[in-house]
């Protein structure tokens, strides 16, 4: 059973209405300045090449495909439509039905013959063959050539657009990093001198293959631009923090210098102050400091110049060297100062233990008061003999327990 004229009605507004907007969406794809720019509208079509060239005449191609393919769906419809004009208001026969019906439903639509390959032909066989469509199928193919050219002109026009600006960013880009190598008084690294050369040669093709070019900015300049990037500002860190240890490194050296003054001025007190059996540290010898003020200085000096890498390692040696005369120095300072410490400690014990005995009312004992007046002469009598006084203090201490204890 065939279509009712009710049903024919609304596959003829619903056809039309696909038509209506085939048509504005082809005219918009018109209007792009891609198509226009490609295709020739009124001026000759741009020398496009690579990438962008392959694409673009597959889409021109799909284009001219989709006029044809157009035309055939407009008479279609216009057939249909003059059919359904001239049904009668009353007595419509099922045979003007089936007819406007097959024309929107059926194998109505003859495409242009096609050209049988002779290999594909036998003796008798024809040389063309003629092959009908639905209108369905004909709008198939219409959506499929419709978005192969839409696709391909939306991303040209997107690239042309795009790379204006990308062109402004990276040669942006470009200058900033080559001021950063200046700044940093390097070499200009030879990813930048790539990228540079290639932004160059992209500049001058990207009216002729902006496709291309859009990809080959993704492949060829900006892992570039992002590789000098990472190795510039590493270096700028690492600049930074190269000035900052050398702003510290005279500090830390003067911090030396000070230990090992106070080493040897504790030296020299302990000798002339007391006589003892305790080991003595030498200072650090002032050759390697002064030594080391001059490698500073070397240092310094070259990276003032521009020089980083070798500073750098320069610099972390030098440190290593300054904390290990400060451990030195400090061990020394110890060790020095132990016979002054060891005497003051020894006044402060006899002190205590004499106040201890007067509160206990055993000052005035003889044997007490006979190691007290040694020991403080000992302790008191420059340069005292720590060897005595030790043994003096301890006799004193034992002395005293022992009368406490009775």
């Amino acid at each position: 059973m065939g279509l009712t004229l009710a049903q024919i009605d609304r596959l003829l507004v619903d056809w039309q209405q696909k038509g209506d907007a085939a048509n504005q969406n082809l005219l918009d794809l018109y209007d792009l300045c891609a198509y226009q720019r490609l295709s020739g509208m009124g001026n000759p079509p741009s020398n496009v090449t690579g990438t962008t060239q392959q694409q673009a005449s597959t889409a021109l191609t799909a284009i001219d495909r989709l006029f044809e393919y157009l035309e055939l769906f407009n008479q279609q419809i216009d057939r249909s439509r003059k059919l359904r004009r001239e049904l009668p208001s009353l007595f419509v026969s099922n045979i003007q039905l089936q007819e406007i019906e097959h024309l929107l439903t059926g194998m109505s639509i003859d495409l242009p013959q096609i050209q049988i390959p002779l290999a594909n032909r036998d003796l008798i066989g024809a040389n063309r063959q003629m092959r009908s469509i639905s209108l369905e199928e004909l709008l198939d193919r219409m959506m499929v050539a419709f978005i192969i050219a839409r696709d391909t002109f939306v991303a040209v026009e997107t690239a042309w657009s795009g790379l204006e600006s990308k062109l402004i960013i990276t040669h942006r880009s470009l200058v900033e990093l080559q001021q950063l190598a200046q700044k940093l008084q390097v070499a200009i690294p030879v990813s930048l001198v790539t990228a540079q050369a290639n932004f160059n040669d992209f500049q001058l093709q990207i009216d002729r293959d902006p496709l291309g070019i859009n990809l080959a900015f993704v492949r060829d300049i900006t892992p570039l631009i992002n590789s000098t990037r990472r190795e510039l500002e590493t270096l700028a860190q690492q600049s930074q923090q190269l000035q900052a240890d050398l702003v510290t490194a005279p500090q830390l050296l003067q911090q030396l210098k000070q230990l090992n003054q106070d080493s040897i001025a504790a030296y020299t007190e302990s000798q002339s102050k007391v006589r003892h059996s305790l080991p003595i540290v030498s200072p650090v010898p002032a050759e390697e400091i002064a030594e080391l003020e001059r490698w500073l200085e070397r240092l310094v000096a070259k990276f003032e110049s521009g020089i980083i890498p070798p500073v750098r390692v320069g610099l972390t040696n030098w440190l290593a060297k300054v904390r290990a005369y400060t451990i030195a120095a400090g061990a020394a300072l110890r060790a020095n100062r132990l016979p002054l410490d060891t005497r003051q400690e020894l006044r402060g014990r006899l002190d205590a233990l004499t106040a201890k005995a007067l509160a206990k009312r055993q000052a005035e004992d003889p044997v007490l008061a006979d190691l007290t007046a040694r020991a403080r002469e000992v302790l008191y009598t420059s340069p005292t003999d720590l060897d005595l006084a030790i043994d003096l203090v301890r006799k004193y201490e034992q002395s005293l327990n022992q009368r406490l204890t009775c």
